[in-house]
Order: structure tokens, then sequence, then C-alpha cells
């Protein structure tokens, strides 16, 4: 189960079938996902003839070449927990829902089934924790959700566009805000925008949860690798969450520990004429400029009709030791 914290980020490197079938290619990214520091890699496993028509052979052909075994993803799921990275997998068909379940205890639906009840009901059934991507859904169906999956404890909603690329101006990050405080769940980012900042503006919206599509090259001919960041371009989202997380900060309910010096902005009292031993203050005698020193603009009644113990010079500060 991935528990979300207010002070990091929870990072999901999708590699989708970027693997192409190979085992030994997906330990790679695992290792990958190692070295720098991603918390979890996910994979899509599912049935070709489920997941598209025949009509569309390439990818038809492309799914069903893809696959793994059971045996090939209990070999990856062994080792993935030998090196201490989380590996879980999208279902791309509804009926590898309760595979992905008892395999790895988190599943994760693609936004192209957030209408689909068969994969909705078999993961909601499943009891296990579920992370849903809303790309291209309505307010009506997101709100179905709630619906289906009564412990919203277990759920977790990540804003998303469902378009390849997606353009910054169209990625709406606000939603992130919406949908946390429509249905007071954790919300998430799953990115589609070429680069880190769709990934950074989300962080600082308050997405604890980001899952970005992830290569060793995007160069690569498959849509999923240009898309993709390869592990500098996370180096650099890594680094970024965490002075985003760093700048959020606290509210200011006082004076901020880095604002000692803030008295210095702060207009004090001061002495608007020279003025002799034994002088009675009046309030023709003073006036205000920066810094306070040991009274605030606002406490001049507190000095009025006290005298003075020593001459004072114009344009001095006021201070306390100045008084009988």
């Amino acid at each position: 189960m991935i528990k979300i914290k207010k002070n990091r980020v929870y990072f999901i490197g999708e590699i989708g079938i970027n693997h192409n079938g190979s085992v030994n290619k997906a330990k790679k990214y695992i290792d990958l996902a190692k070295k720098h520091k991603i918390d979890a890699i996910k994979l899509q496993i599912g049935s070709a003839n489920r997941f598209t028509t025949i009509e569309n052979l390439k990818r038809f052909n492309k799914r069903s070449k893809v696959n793994f075994s059971e045996k090939e993803i209990d070999n990856l799921i062994n080792y993935s927990k030998k090196r201490g990275i989380k590996l879980f997998a999208t279902p791309i068909s509804h009926d590898y829902v309760k595979f992905v379940a008892k395999k790895f205890g988190l599943i994760k639906i693609a936004s192209g089934d957030i209408n689909f009840l068969p994969t909705l009901k078999l993961a909601a059934q499943s009891k296990k924790q579920t992370i849903i991507s809303t790309g291209a859904s309505s307010l009506k169906e997101i709100k179905n959700i709630f619906k289906i999956f009564k412990d919203k404890k277990k759920l977790i909603l990540m804003h998303c566009i469902s378009s390849y690329p997606t353009d910054i101006k169209n990625a709406n990050l606000i939603n992130i805000k919406f949908l946390r405080e429509m249905f007071d769940i954790n919300v998430g980012y799953s990115n589609h925008v070429l680069g880190t900042t769709a990934c950074e503006i989300a962080i600082a919206l308050g997405a604890r949860i980001i899952e970005f599509h992830f290569t060793d090259n995007k160069k690569r001919t498959f849509i999923d690798h240009k898309i993709s960041l390869e592990p500098k371009d996370f180096d650099i989202l890594r680094k970024k969450a965490k002075e985003i997380i760093l700048g959020i900060g606290k509210k200011r309910l006082k004076q901020f520990k880095c604002e000692k010096d803030y008295k210095e902005l702060r207009k004090g009292l001061i002495y608007n004429k020279d003025l002799l031993t034994n002088h009675k203050i009046k309030d023709q005698d003073i006036d205000f400029a920066r810094p306070q020193k040991d009274f605030s603009y606002n406490e001049v009644r507190r000095i009025i009709g006290l005298k003075l113990k020593k001459d004072v010079k114009k344009y001095f500060s006021v201070k306390k030791k100045d008084f009988k």
C-alpha cells in the first residue's frame, strides 16, 4: 500500500510496455529506478483481445507480444523486492484485475477504464488500494467512482489529461486542488506533458504522488518513449520537488525565525527635536521612522508624560533608558 506524506513526493515510473516484453529489460528499468531513487515502477498487463480489436492489427500484435506470463511476473516481483522498489501494474483488461490485485496488492486503473464498470467493480471488490486516472472524464463519471468504491482511504485519484503529448496550456493542473477539495481525497498527477514543468506545478498544488512515463532513451520509436522522462530528467524533477516542498513551508501565524531582523523594517518612535533633561514628553515631540527599537510606532501613549533623565537628539530613536 502506498502511503502519502505531506513532506515528500511518491514517484511512480510508468514503463508500461517500454520493456518490449523482455524480462531482462524490465529488470534494467527496476535497476534504473533504484539508482535514481524512484519509488515504484508500473507495468501494463492484460489480454490483447480484451484491450483492442484485431482491426487495429498493429496495436493488437504489439500487445500480444509484450505481455508477461505469471512466472515472469513472479520473477519481476521478487527482483523488485530485492532491489527495494515497489512494482505494480495496470490491468488493461478486466480479466486481469483479480490477478493484479493478488500479485501486487495494488491496482492502477487507466483513464480509459474510468467508466468501465467490469474493471471498477472488480477492483472495488478486491478491497486493495486503487489508483484511478481521470483523463478524458467528466465530473459525473468521477462522482460515479465513489458509488462503487466505498472506502475512500484506499482510493487515490490522479488528475490526468489524455492527450499524447499534452501541451502545457492544456494541463489544467488546478484540478488537483479542485478534486481534492470536492471529494476530500488524495489527488496525484499522471503526466503526459513533455519535460518536468507540469509535474513541478502539480507538486506546488499539493500533489504528493506523481506518475510519469519512464524510459532509458526517448529516441526509441514507440510513442510512450517520446513522452517519457529519462533518468537525467527525473533527477532534475526529484531535486525540484524537494525545493518546492521546502518553499511551500508553513502557514504564517507570527514572524518566522528567518525573519529575525523584521524590526529593522518596522517604524518605531523617534524624537523630532532636541530635548533637554527633565523635559516631559508630549505628542508633538515624537515622530516615526525605521528601525523599531524599544518602542513600536503604536506605543507612543506609553511614553507621553514621562520625564527625560538626559538630553536627547533630534531624529534619534526613543529608548527606555532615556526616561527616569
